[in-house]
């Protein structure tokens, strides 16, 4: 599974890539949406956990602008705002999981998890059919 970690806090960005190696995934991060963006173009990941609050471009643009890039990418928002009209306006842009900060690493772990088994499906029915 490889995981891109979205998050204007360095500490944050660094701590969330150490946790996901440490499970054994690959794991990158970025800063802004536009590295993020640049990334996303030049590599595949299978799932981006992506602060909400980036200073460069909102959630909802940089989330539309993900899927064009990479349809299959799972997107998990994390977020500092505990408001349900927020989550209701993300969720409906196809996220995975939302996310309020700090980061439950127990929660986080079962999302990696599972989507690392969803992935290794798909891959496998992939190779049965074709």
């Amino acid at each position: 599974m490889k995981v891109l970690v979205v998050d204007g806090d360095t500490a944050v960005r660094s701590s969330t890539v150490e946790l996901i190696r440490g499970w054994g995934h690959d794991a990158d991060s970025s800063a802004t949406g536009r590295e993020t963006l640049e990334k996303v173009q030049h590599d595949v990941f299978d799932l981006a956990l992506l602060d909400i609050d980036l200073q460069d471009i909102s959630a909802k643009e940089l989330i539309g602008k993900l899927k064009d890039l990479s349809p299959k990418i799972g997107i998990v928002t994390m977020t500092e705002q505990s408001a349900d009209e927020l989550e209701k306006q993300i969720r409906t842009l196809g996220i995975i999981y939302y996310m309020c900060k700090p980061i439950n690493e127990k929660a986080l772990k079962e999302i990696i998890d599972h989507m690392s088994k969803k992935r290794t499906f798909e891959g496998v029915g992939k190779s049965l059919i074709g």
